[in-house]
């Protein structure tokens, strides 16, 4: 009877712990996901800025 009420509290802290580094996971996930949104918006904005001026910018950072 011991041995199975400690073995239960076992398995449930276990499972616990894996829920809870799923949930974590699932947020920075999130949070990654948001920052790259941010980013893709940024630059559709500027490229977007660009052909409204009609010139390339002029600094280039990919060279």
């Amino acid at each position: 009877r011991k041995l199975e009420d400690k073995r239960a509290k076992a398995l449930e802290k276990m499972q616990n712990d894996v829920a809870k580094a799923q949930r974590k996971a699932q947020e920075r996930r999130a949070s990654a996901e948001a920052k790259r949104g941010t980013k893709i918006a940024r630059v559709l904005e500027i490229a977007n800025l660009m052909r409204a001026v009609g010139r390339a910018p002029s600094k280039r950072s990919f060279f």
